[in-house]
């Protein structure tokens, strides 16, 4: 059983660490660690249980990946991504790393700016680029969105390595059974933005997408224009946006233990703010069908939280955690039903997510 916890934030301006004991209820900060330099994300491997990577972009000296073995408290450059010689694309930023599957210890996947994915089988030593998405058919198709054209989402299947799932924005959803060797587009069931005469899904604007941990084939996001579940077996989304306030928003978490348990934060579009009567976090248990509004302990006002920005630990009770772009981190150690205030007056954040020890 997890001793500890840690919430992994990355800002516009660094990453900080908040620690805390199993009963997560008062929190120790650390950092900044890159100090000034936009972290879009840190990712925890649970191998290992130590090992904590972060895609750091920065501003002057240009995109890296860091790598620490002691929960975050110290870091050492990893390698970075490259196209092939010849490839007109360039390396820009790195949006998502996530450990490889239980059974592949040595696997670590990274998706890039431009929307492409990136695999290493040296825990982040080399990188070889997946040459089967990244030059898929339908890549031209893909349009960048208003944050860049990112693959930002990975989602591997608990049960089978072979089996993962990615998010690009603006390109959607796509699909691997065999490791990575094909990919088929995964849109079906899900709405464009804007009108598409004889839609054929090859554009779409997924803004989060997550796998359960531990229940095979299931799929969760939230896209520009609605939310979605797809459980195992299924060849398309249902979408399940009746019950909030609006179908846009940018975060989507899925809970540790109950695959039909999952959260999100509607905002308002185009302003990308709370809608009336103020921020809230939505909490289904029935998958989608019905969602509840959770405030308790919440502001009351308008907090903007981006793709990244929403997360649960794997304690039981789960843990929820979000950041906001105007610098505030809230916790709840119990599912949801009440909020407190980690941290405010950080830079504006752009990722959460969390490490068990």
């Amino acid at each position: 059983m997890a001793k500890s916890v840690a919430i992994l934030v990355g800002t516009k301006k660094g990453l900080w660490v908040f620690r805390s004991g199993a009963a997560r209820q008062r929190w120790r900060a650390e950092g900044p660690y890159f100090a000034g330099q936009a972290v879009y994300h840190a990712a925890f491997d649970p191998r290992d249980g130590e090992t904590v990577w972060a895609g750091v972009n920065a501003t002057w000296g240009g995109p890296r990946i860091e790598v620490s073995h002691d929960l975050g408290r110290t870091w050492t450059i990893a390698a970075n991504p490259a196209f092939p010689a010849g490839d007109d694309r360039t390396f820009a930023r790195t949006w998502h790393i996530e450990a490889g599957h239980a059974s592949q210890p040595g696997v670590v996947w990274a998706g890039t700016e431009p929307a492409s994915l990136f695999r290493s089988g040296d825990r982040g030593h080399t990188w070889e680029p997946v040459r089967s998405l990244n030059d898929h058919p339908e890549h031209a198709f893909w349009s960048p969105g208003g944050g860049g054209l990112g693959l930002h989402s990975i989602a591997i299947d608990p049960a089978d390595a072979r089996s993962m799932t990615i998010g690009i924005s603006s390109g959607g959803v796509y699909d691997t059974t065999d490791g990575g060797k094909t990919w088929t587009n995964g849109n079906a069931g899900t709405r464009s933005p804007i009108p598409v005469p004889d839609d054929p899904y090859v554009l779409r604007c997924v803004h989060h997408l997550v796998a359960h941990p531990t229940v095979p084939g299931v799929r969760f996001q939230q896209g520009h224009a609605g939310v979605y579940f797809r459980p195992a077996g299924a060849a398309k989304w249902t979408e399940r946006s009746k019950g909030l306030p609006t179908d846009y928003g940018f975060s989507a978490a899925i809970h540790p233990h109950d695959a039909d348990t999952a959260y999100v934060i509607p905002l308002e579009f185009p302003v990308r703010q709370s809608p009336a009567p103020s921020v809230g976090v939505y909490r289904t248990r029935d998958a989608g069908k019905t969602w509840k509004r959770l405030t308790k302990g919440l502001p009351k006002g308008d907090l903007e939280v981006m793709r990244e920005g929403l997360a649960t630990d794997r304690l039981d009770p789960a843990g929820v955690y979000f950041g906001s772009s105007n610098g505030e981190v809230w916790a709840s150690r119990d599912e949801g039903h009440t909020w407190a205030q980690v941290s405010a007056y950080l830079p504006y954040v752009l990722s959460v997510s969390t490490a068990t020890g």
